[in-house]
């Protein structure tokens, strides 16, 4: 039941991400709403099924908005195992945790693309310090606050073992 229901999470994601999100922000800046789900899903498992997650809702992501077909994919499974790999460390219950993390994460996705279209010198229409001072704190501000709303429920949902059975190698 686990996957299905990720698969749905990360599904309904990306048609939020990809239609309203788009059309309801003004100034361009939207919000990652897969990555928000990624890190919140990784930071309630573990490292490898956080890069799992992070490959298949990267992959998603690449499909549905026409990038390269990896692109999104890489980003989102180093994002998925960096935060799995914190998962240990943090207080499940503690909402705050997540919702700190999710802003370095945030700012971990702005500064990918840059590097990955540097070393593959595709041109950028922003300078990188251009980009991050008019996009990422505007969005780095909405993944934290939706990151507050959602984290709450996955964190039940894993209590009732609905996404994940166990994280590997614990009792947990």
């Amino acid at each position: 039941m686990g996957p299905i229901i990720i698969f749905l999470l990360l599904t309904l994601s990306l048609a939020l991400q990809g239609s309203f999100l788009v059309l309801i922000s003004p100034t361009g800046v939207h919000p990652d709403l897969v990555l928000v789900v990624v890190v919140a899903l990784a930071l309630l498992s573990d490292s490898k099924r956080g890069a799992l997650v992070g490959l298949v809702a990267g992959l998603m992501q690449d499909i549905v908005f026409g990038a390269p077909l990896g692109f999104f994919a890489f980003i989102k499974v180093l994002v998925g195992a960096m935060a799995g790999f914190l998962a240990e460390e943090i207080n499940r219950d503690f909402v705050l945790a997540p919702m700190l993390l999710v802003l370095f994460f945030s700012l971990f996705n702005d500064l990918m693309p840059f590097i990955l279209k540097e070393l593959i010198n595709i041109p950028h229409s922003f300078s990188l310090l251009q980009y991050l001072q008019q996009f990422s704190p505007g969005r780095m501000l909405m993944h934290f606050f939706i990151m507050g709303l959602i984290y709450p429920y996955l964190c039940r949902a894993q209590k009732r073992r609905l996404l994940f059975r166990q994280a590997e190698g614990s009792g947990k």
